[in-house]
């Protein structure tokens, strides 16, 4: 069988049931089933979340499935495997595309509604929290094609439930989406898009990687789940979308038409302003008879995740240009997985560290701080990343700083420069030992304790 959300949910229950929840009474769509995510978080635990009935839809949904990287690296098959081992081999299946394929048929294609038949509202769209401006779909994979190049590109944009048929959405001015959207426009045409919802996490994770515009992301979808995406022609739009999804809603961007958007709670942890949007006018359901509608918990742990995940693939193999001796890359949560990135490297050449940060800053203006450490040190570990800090660097010396350089549009801490473009103070540290640095304190023999032979 084909890689899809269900073959993955079935391993899941067969090889790791602690990693999926089943609630099996009614939540509400509006905070209940976010309330149950949130508080799963609070006690630290982050399952995927399977909601059997949620008012208002016969539709179940799956939830939380990317919060935890465990199971992102069980999705390639590479369960307790190491942070370095993982990000290694997700860089090499990205450089490793493998081409779609077209296929007649397919499970996506069996319901299909038209027209005035298309209803929103049908599907079980959650509000996450107390300021949204409404229910928003947060794992739909929005897929486009460049009008000059033809060339497929796919990303995940919010998008805000306005009626039955409309949606708003918000397309960051640094997507490669913004570039399309904006060339149709331009020519007064619309912008087909297809919304794709529910598949498997190697899915995701290939379309969310770090490419440039002439790139199809299905192709590097294709590559990390080593087998091509079989893909299917839209009804309405000349689009293909994968033939295994759940659902999916075609429709348009009409040019020159904004309206109403947001406040929303984004990945940072703070609620976005509401401004002025373009709108998706769905003229067409696809799904399969018995589908899983998917989502994000928005700004938590699963909307983080992913993101880290391919953001270090592409930072590692930008640091390692400029620094061959890097070790590993490792966004943490701690940083919204967008905002921190940490680096470990086997240091020759003293400088080496400021240079490994400055590339990383380069390869993502999303970076605001970049720590680099020696490769004895956790960089999955705060504390470890911490005390590095604390007792490996002078702040004089090791502290650097690029000010007034462009962020990301959704970082609360920027400032507004020359024509709205968002401006952060970025910081590089260099924690790792320098020349004279004293001895560390170890304990001869701790490694090789069994402690069920004492305690």
């Amino acid at each position: 069988m084909a890689k899809d959300l269900r073959t993955f949910l079935a391993y899941l229950q067969q090889q790791m049931p602690e990693s999926l929840f089943s609630v099996e009474r009614e939540v509400a769509p509006r905070f209940e089933a976010a309330g149950i995510l949130s508080k799963l978080e609070q006690q630290g635990r982050y399952p995927a979340v399977l909601f059997r009935r949620v008012k208002g839809s016969r539709f179940p949904v799956v939830s939380n499935m990317h919060a935890d990287p465990e199971r992102l690296y069980a999705a390639m098959g590479l369960r307790g495997a190491p942070l370095r081992t993982v990000i290694a081999e997700y860089g090499r299946r990205e450089a490793s595309p493998v081409e779609p394929v077209l296929v007649q048929d397919g499970p996506v294609k069996e319901v299909r509604i038209r027209g005035k038949e298309v209803d929103l509202f049908s599907l079980p769209v959650f509000t996450y929290h107390e300021k949204d401006a409404g229910p928003y779909i947060t794992l739909g994979m929005c897929v486009m094609k460049d009008p000059d190049t033809g060339i497929r590109n796919a990303g995940i944009y919010r998008l805000m439930l306005k009626d039955g048929h409309r949606l708003g959405v918000q397309i960051s001015e640094t997507s490669h989406g913004h570039y399309i959207r904006q060339k149709n426009e331009l020519a007064g045409k619309p912008t087909e898009v297809a919304v794709v919802i529910g598949h498997h996490p190697g899915f995701y994770l290939g379309c969310l990687s770090l490419t440039g515009l002439d790139v199809d992301e299905f192709a590097v979808a294709g590559g990390i789940l080593e087998e091509p995406l079989e893909t299917i022609g839209c009804e309405t739009i000349d689009l293909q979308v994968p033939a295994n999804a759940e659902f999916v809603l075609e429709g348009i961007i009409p040019p020159h038409i904004r309206e109403d958007e947001a406040p929303f709670g984004e990945f940072a942890g703070t609620y976005s302003k509401r401004k002025k949007n373009p709108v998706v006018e769905i003229q067409a359901i696809t799904h399969r008879r018995d589908a899983y509608y998917q989502d994000s918990f928005a700004g938590h742990a699963d909307n983080l995740v992913p993101g880290g995940f391919t953001r270090s693939s592409f930072i590692l193999k930008a640091v390692s240009i400029a620094v061959p001796t890097v070790k590993e890359v490792h966004m943490p949560r701690s940083g919204r997985c967008r905002f921190i990135c940490y680096i470990s490297v086997k240091k020759i050449v003293e400088g080496d560290p400021k240079i490994a940060a400055m590339a990383a800053f380069g390869a993502d203006p999303y970076l605001k701080y970049v720590i680099v450490v020696d490769d004895d040190v956790d960089i999955t570990s705060d504390e470890q990343m911490l005390h590095a800090v604390a007792t490996r660097m002078r702040a004089q010396r090791d502290l650097f700083m690029i000010p007034y350089a462009k962020g990301s549009p959704l970082d609360p801490s920027a400032y507004r420069g020359e024509g709205d473009t968002p401006m952060v103070d970025k910081l590089g540290f260099d924690a790792t030992r320098k020349p004279g640095y004293p001895d560390e304190i170890t304990v001869p023999g701790a490694e090789e304790i069994d402690l069920d032979k004492y305690v």
